[in-house]
């Protein structure tokens, strides 16, 4: 009976699956939600060093290479896309599986998981079709803990697929992992705490035996967790031990500590610290532009010293009380504001998901409230469990608002966590209590169902300017593969977006499954994330040549920049090296990339 119960759980969800996936493909297209995952998924595929390559730096070595050989097989798909968009129904498909089996009936089921596929639609859809690593990554580590609260007790099967999920998410995004860590830490918490406490309730069991047991397990879960987590981070290591990764793994450190947390202080304003680090204006201008793989005494040390010292003037700015106090200013208030987002991302707003998570929250209290009311012990137990996840999530959101990074491919999978560990929580207090879940289930179904619509326009409008973008980077790159004789550098912001030159606020990104070539390609950025790694030395080697700043001067070798955008700086700085050089505009595609030829003047 159990296994038919099964059976039927996996078909439901399995077909409601389905239907979200074809109502995605009938709204729009799968994309690359950044030009991060298009470059990953080039060094994976062999089109960036002319081979699969299984660090792509981003993720951890493991999976990487797992991905990389997929590309080894000769059959010309796009795996790295396949993967992620796999892992992203299969955590759906998971989640309904164990909706559906709430139900004490099929009428009650079906309400479950109709009410999920509205949360699914109405609050996630646009990252269905807009993949990012980090969200897959954020998807893996709720699904694990939503796993832990709804398996049952004598179940190991749960427990490992969570173990699993979480290492899964590890070897992805090991930092969204780490930072979404200490929410499944409190999920296996409540769930320990109140599982105890229903056994405390029953009185045909021996108590004493089982908590044990019970505690044994879960002590268990931890231990493998971590243990599992740390032979990850060694496999990783192992893989990326040889000297010049690990230099390259110090400048990448670096960087992401300049670029992301803190900011390039102003040359004129700061000049004695520029002379006291050796680094001129036109070397500060690559900074600023990205394209420091032109000079390469940009190293791991330029970046700390310019990162500590910006670090330094921000702390002078606004002192450590000022800044805590705002980010809890922000961070109420975008607890409880709601507004109808009108794009994708920016500008940003929390709505829905701040309400699903308050309304959440509500359910839980009043179910303890409900439950616990005749018994003192398991109500203060069971609100203190809520108040720790609160504060739990609390300091995680002070901690990305006061850094400064709280991009939606962070914050929404944060919320979607914290919704699950409080279902699964929901589902633990009122479990063989007879009472229902149906009310919660009704109300959560309406707040997804109001905001399907808004997700139908913002995913109308992403796909709109997404493909308009598009359109004119393929003329561009149909342009480097019918030279291919040539080889082109691109200006970091270049490869980004078009500037004003296309209505709408979208960026580059790749359409996935389409027009998949995994040969290599003769063109590369001036900087970016990959800049002075192993793999862009490789590529260059690959090319013929040594080093970004003699090649830009070979020839059949170009310069790719926005045609409003100045060039003096390219200029600038090679006459500070000692050549003078001549830039000239030798084409213009589409009326927005110019194609400059630099010329040694002898």
């Amino acid at each position: 009976m159990e296994k038919l119960r099964s059976l039927k759980s996996s078909i439901i969800s399995a077909l409601v699956v389905l239907a979200v996936l074809v109502l995605t493909a009938y709204f729009g297209d799968y994309f690359f939600d950044l030009n991060d995952d298009v470059l990953m998924k080039d060094i994976l595929s062999g089109a960036y060093t002319g081979t699969p390559e299984g660090h792509n730096i981003q993720m951890l070595y493991p999976i990487s290479f797992f991905i990389s050989v997929l590309y080894r097989t000769g059959i010309n798909a796009d795996w790295y896309g396949i993967f992620l968009c796999l892992l992203q129904y299969l955590c759906m498909f998971i989640i309904g599986k164990k909706v559906y089996e709430y139900g004490e009936n099929a009428r009650k089921g079906v309400l479950y998981i109709i009410a999920f596929a509205s949360v699914v639609l109405g609050f996630f859809w646009p990252h269905l079709l807009y993949v990012q690593y980090t969200v897959v990554c954020g998807l893996l580590s709720a699904t694990a803990a939503f796993l832990i609260l709804s398996s049952s007790d004598n179940s190991k099967k749960d427990d490992i697929l969570a173990i699993i999920m979480i290492l899964v998410a590890y070897l992805i995004r090991s930092e969204m992992l780490l930072l979404t860590l200490p929410m499944v830490g409190v999920a296996i918490l409540i769930k320990w705490c109140l599982t105890r406490l229903r056994l405390a309730d029953d009185k045909g069991i021996s108590k004493c035996g089982l908590r044990k047991q019970l505690l044994g397990k879960y002590v268990r879960l931890c231990a493998f967790l971590i243990l599992g987590l740390f032979a990850c981070q060694m496999a990783h290591r192992i893989a990326y031990s040889n000297p010049e990764w690990k230099e390259f793994n110090r400048f990448f450190d670096n960087r992401t500590e300049l670029y992301d947390f803190q900011y390039i202080p102003d040359y004129a304003e700061n000049k004695d610290f520029y002379d006291s680090i050796g680094l001129s204006e036109s070397e500060q201008k690559l900074l600023l532009n990205y394209n420091f793989e032109l000079d390469d005494e940009i190293n791991a040390d330029t970046l700390k010293k310019i990162a500590d010292y910006a670090a330094s003037l921000r702390g002078e700015e606004k002192p450590l009380k000022d800044r805590l106090m705002n980010a809890v200013s922000l961070y109420i208030y975008r607890l409880h504001h709601v507004e109808t987002p009108r794009a994708y991302e920016y500008p940003m707003t929390d709505y829905p998901w701040n309400m699903g998570v308050l309304a959440l929250y509500i359910f839980v209290f009043i179910a303890c409230i409900v439950v616990y009311k005749k018994d003192k012990a398991g109500l203060f137990q069971s609100i203190g469990l809520m108040v720790v996840l609160f504060a739990c999530s609390s300091v995680l959101w002070l901690y990305i608002i006061m850094r400064g990074r709280d991009p939606i491919r962070i914050t929404h999978p944060m919320y979607f966590l914290e919704m699950l560990i409080l279902l699964g929580m929901l589902t633990l207090i009122v479990k063989d209590r007879q009472k229902k879940l149906w009310v919660p289930a009704l109300c959560i179904c309406l707040l997804g169902m109001v905001t399907v619509p808004m997700q139908i326009k913002v995913i109308e409008k992403e796909y709109f300017e997404r493909s308009l973008m598009l359109a004119h980077y393929e003329t561009l790159y149909d342009y480097f593969k019918d030279n291919k004789d040539s080889y082109y550098f691109v200006d970091v912001y270049t490869s980004v977006s078009t500037g004003d030159n296309v209505v709408g606020d979208a960026t580059f990104s790749e359409k996935m499954f389409y027009r998949v070539d995994n040969s290599f390609y003769n063109h590369d950025i001036l900087g970016g994330w990959a800049s002075k790694s192993p793999a862009y030395s490789d590529k260059l080697k690959r090319a013929g040549f040594d080093n970004a700043q003699d090649a830009l001067l070979s020839d059949n070798v170009y310069f790719v920049i926005r045609d409003m955008d100045d060039v003096t700086w390219l200029s600038d700085y090679y006459r500070e090296k000692g050549i003078e050089v001549n830039l000239n505009k030798v084409d213009l595609i589409n009326q927005i990339f110019a194609i400059y030829k630099v010329e040694r003047v002898e």
